[in-house]
């Protein structure tokens, strides 16, 4: 999430570079004009791979806190601009989707999605296992089960159909 945060936060530095983009811990006011990002993530998965869907908020607020309306078409327009298709992370390319604009009460409120994946790794939990696939009455697969009949990854099947 971290270098997500940072990924857009480059690229709205990039693409407006003398504007702030503040934290979302300001409690006494910010200057204008400001961006403020927000993420949220949903995550779910299986035993080889973890899939996360990133909700990403951009707010932008304008210069003028009542004569905004050009300066918000024009900062709505380059933003669609910088986020269209993918973001850089680190060394990977996420995928933006659904991305929404929307101006609710002179703030220009830009959303949208980064969807990955990722492999698991199993040293970064060494009982995921268990979390995976609990086991209270001691009659499923543990965690020798595996290691003795490990779980082969489905290949690509071909498919030739005869008229």
């Amino acid at each position: 999430m971290k270098d997500i945060k940072k990924g857009i936060n480059e690229r709205i530095n990039n693409k407006f570079p003398d504007i702030e983009i503040n934290s979302n811990d300001v409690s006494e006011g910010f200057n204008r004009p400001s961006f403020f990002v927000q993420l949220n993530g949903k995550k779910s998965g299986t035993m080889e791979h973890v899939d996360k869907d990133i909700d990403v908020q951009i707010y932008y607020f304008p210069t003028d806190e009542y004569d905004h309306a050009i300066e918000l078409l024009d900062t709505q327009e380059s933003l669609e601009s910088a986020f269209d298709l993918k973001l850089r992370v680190v060394n990977r390319w996420l995928n933006i989707t659904e991305t929404n604009t929307v101006t609710t009460d002179g703030v220009l409120n830009m959303s949208f999605s980064l969807e990955f994946n990722d492999v698991r790794d199993i040293d970064e939990d060494s009982n995921w296992i268990d979390k995976e696939f609990p086991d209270p009455d001691g009659k499923g697969p543990n965690k020798d089960h595996f290691d003795k009949y490990p779980v082969e990854l489905m290949k690509e099947l071909e498919m030739i159909l005869k008229e």
